[in-house]
Order: C-alpha cells, then sequence, then structure tokens
C-alpha cells in the first residue's frame, strides 16, 4: 500500500517543480524528498522522473501518476471527514432550520446535547440529511421517502402589529393585501418569510433590520408597523422588549400559517424523539397566540 506522504510528496513536486521548494513548502530535507521519489518509483514499478544534471523532470507517466496521486488524496480527505461528520452525528443531535421560528423554539429548551446551525439551511435538505451533515432539519414542509421520515411540531403564525390610531384597527380581520402601500419593519434573515412578503404585498415597503438590538429600539422609538409571530416572544434578544402601544393583529391568510416538521432519516428516529416532544410540548404553549 502506498504511503500517503509519498503521494503528497508527488502532488508537491508537481505543483512546484523542484525539490528544493517542495522540501520548503512539506518541511522536509531535500534528500529526504530524492529518497521518498526513488521509494515511490519502486513501490509502483515505474519511472515518474526524467532526471538531467541537477535537475529532475516529471515523466508523462510522473504528470500522469501525480494528478492521479491529488483525486486520492482528495478522495481519502473527504472520506475521513464523512466519518469524522458520521461519528458526531452520532453523539450530538445536529439540527438546522429555514426559517427563524423553530431556531427561537428550540434556543428556549437549552438542550446542552443540541448543535444548532445559525445559517438559515435553503436548499438540499435530503442530501443534508443523508450525507449526516445534519440530524434533523425544522422545515416548513415534511419529507417523506424510502429513508426520510417528518413529524410535526407546531404552526408558526403571522401578525402585523399597528400603532394604535391606525385605520386598520377598525377592520375585524386583517389580510396582507389590506396592507398594500405601507411601511412596514421587519428582522433580516427570516427565511421564507421575506418571499411571502413581496409575494403577499408587493407594493408596501419592508424594512429588515439585521441587529436584533438596534432592531428592538428602532421598534420603541418608531411608529411603524411591524411584523411579530406566535413565537416572537420565546426570543430572549429582542421578544420581550417590544413596544406596548401597539395592537397585535394576526393575518387571516392561509400563506401566514406554516406549519413546521421535523425531518430526519428514519434510522435516527429513537433518537430525536425525545427532543421532538420535548420542541412539541414547548411549541404548544404558543400554538394559538
Amino acid at each position: 500500500m502506498i504511503e500517503n506522504h509519498l503521494l503528497e510528496e508527488l502532488v508537491t513536486f508537481a505543483k512546484y517543480g523542484t525539490v528544493a521548494k517542495t522540501a520548503d513548502v512539506l518541511g522536509l530535507t531535500q534528500p529526504a524528498v530524492t529518497h521518498s521519489m526513488k521509494k515511490l518509483e519502486e513501490q509502483l514499478g515505474v519511472k515518474l522522473f526524467i532526471r538531467k544534471p541537477n535537475k529532475l523532470y516529471l515523466s508523462e507517466t510522473g504528470k500522469y501518476t501525480a494528478r492521479e496521486a491529488k483525486k486520492l488524496l482528495n478522495d481519502n480527505l473527504d472520506f475521513s471527514k464523512k466519518v469524522k461528520q458520521f461519528e458526531k452525528d452520532q453523539t450530538t443531535l445536529i439540527l438546522g432550520v429555514n426559517a427563524p421560528g423553530p431556531m427561537i423554539v428550540l434556543r428556549s429548551l437549552n438542550d446542552q446535547n443540541v448543535q444548532l446551525e445559525d445559517k438559515l439551511i435553503e436548499s438540499n435538505f435530503e442530501s443534508l440529511l443523508a450525507e449526516h451533515q445534519f440530524t434533523c432539519l425544522l422545515l416548513n414542509f415534511p419529507i417523506e421517502d424510502r429513508d426520510i421520515t417528518s413529524t410535526y411540531l407546531g404552526t408558526e403564525s403571522m401578525s402585523v402589529n399597528l400603532p394604535t390610531e391606525c385605520k386598520l384597527n377598525e377592520n375585524s380581520e386583517l389580510s396582507f393585501k389590506m396592507l398594500k402601500g405601507k411601511t412596514i419593519l421587519s428582522p433580516a434573515n427570516i427565511g421564507f418569510w421575506t418571499q411571502i412578503y413581496h409575494d403577499e404585498i408587493p407594493d408596501s415597503k419592508i424594512i429588515f433590520q439585521d441587529e436584533s438590538t438596534d432592531y428592538s429600539e428602532i421598534l420603541q422609538y418608531s411608529v411603524l408597523p411591524f411584523f411579530t409571530t406566535n413565537l416572537t416572544s420565546l426570543d430572549s434578544q429582542w421578544g420581550n422588549n417590544l413596544p406596548n402601544n401597539r395592537s397585535v393583529r394576526p393575518l387571516s391568510d392561509e400563506v401566514a400559517h406554516q406549519k413546521f416538521y421535523a425531518c430526519y432519516l428514519k434510522q435516527n428516529q429513537t433518537r430525536l424523539m425525545p427532543l421532538i416532544e420535548k420542541l412539541q410540548d414547548q411549541w404548544s404553549k404558543y400554538d394559538q397566540m
């Protein structure tokens, strides 16, 4: 079996073209590199180099071997990463979400055995699960196939918070279309909700604010409407610091009520059920709010 360090030295030589540079890059002596190249030739039973006085060149076979060695090293690296990722997946529950709502519920549990990916997941959901990059994904749609299943967690429902003097408060029921032309504040990085806003109220101006601390301050000193959901109050950063001079009006549109599911490999169901049940219990306290 060819040792990895011999392949690494060959790939490095192919990149830099000299024994001196190869030795320098790898932190080796030049005689050590020369010995490794000879050893590699002996183990493969082919000539990899054209030797000239004070100069060493890769033959065509040597160039081919270097290319294949690079592929093999990369494959070994990917293999190692996958094994480590699998091991991590077995000892820690790695969760991802495609919107902030489930993230808020999950964080409120303070479960030390859970690692939550802060960046929202936007695509390749099945692959991320199949490759053990995530133990579970909390998504606004279920996934069901041969290897993956889903469990309902709860519903996130959107509301608009209106100034008390706003004429829209005279309506018994509100919809997205009734917000046409309004300027409305919203947190940034809200996943698919951004597209819903654009689709449902394209003529409105949504002002997205990145930092939750700044957003809380803006809300306190602004008279603009802003969006919240039934899960907002669970957010420890700003959910408890909302202004009290607004009328919280739920939106009646079907699209304003998003059902969320825990999606996971069937083989992980037993490991995940205790956490899923905690999420369901916590979520149920806010489902009808």
